[in-house]
């Protein structure tokens, strides 16, 4: 496992392979490597990055837990690592789904296992605000991310962007109502038959179908090859 400090913090961060880059973000410690890991390394270099408060990463008690786009591209700096996808499953798609908005260097988004909009629920939030176990990370990490208008996010975001779930997924029924939203500001929408939460995820073996779905739709939406300057 590598290490480089943020503001005073340590961001833990792991990378295989090599070619273009694709950065997955991690919210636990094990396993070290997640299971697509051995065969996306075959052709991407891939980095999974441990946000501060996540994973391996420190723990402090005060930090800025929403700056994920700014950990992202301290890695992706000291690495060499210009422009990148980002992927992330439940909540590691939100917070791929925040680097993706935090900076243009992000050039596609991959964001499985829960509705970009509108979730947390209002009512979900107030939940997690009086849940006394919750780490207090994982509590401001989701108010930065429902502070985000995403629904202009999305339809604005200069970068292609696929939201995908299984068909047993509990989510899936939140998710079908949105799909006429997302695919209307431009998002390509996947759903996976009979995959439940865990076997479309990323922490469980991956079926390989979303493996080579995701990859195949990278290739065609030529996001390696993507035509902006970075900026940020």
């Amino acid at each position: 496992m590598s290490e480089l400090s943020l503001d005073g913090a340590r961001i833990a961060y792991r990378v295989s392979g090599d070619g273009p880059a694709i950065v997955l973000m991690r919210n636990n410690r094990r396993p070290v490597d997640l299971p697509v890991v051995a065969d996306l390394s075959q052709r991407f270099r891939v980095l999974q990055i441990h946000p501060v408060g996540f994973g391996a990463s420190d723990r402090p008690d005060e930090y800025d837990f929403g700056s994920i786009g700014d950990q992202v591209l301290a890695v992706c700096d000291h690495e060499g690592v210009d422009r990148f996808a980002v992927w992330g499953f439940s909540q590691t798609g939100a917070m791929a789904a925040l680097v993706a908005h935090q900076t243009t260097r992000a050039t596609a988004l991959v964001m499985g296992g829960r509705p970009p909009i509108g979730s947390p629920t209002d009512a979900e939030m107030r939940r997690l605000e009086r849940e006394p176990r919750l780490p207090h990370a994982n509590l401001k990490f989701w108010r930065a991310y429902v502070a985000v208008d995403w629904h202009h996010v999305l339809r604005t975001l200069d970068a292609p962007t696929l939201i995908y779930i299984g068909t047993a997924d509990k989510a899936i029924n939140r998710l079908r109502r949105l799909r006429p939203v997302l695919e209307g500001i431009g998002c390509t929408y996947i759903e996976f038959n009979d995959l439940d939460h865990r076997s479309s995820g990323l922490d469980d073996t991956t079926d390989p179908i979303i493996l080579n779905t995701i990859t195949d739709w990278l290739d065609q939406e030529q996001v390696f090859s993507y035509g902006r300057s970075p900026n940020a």
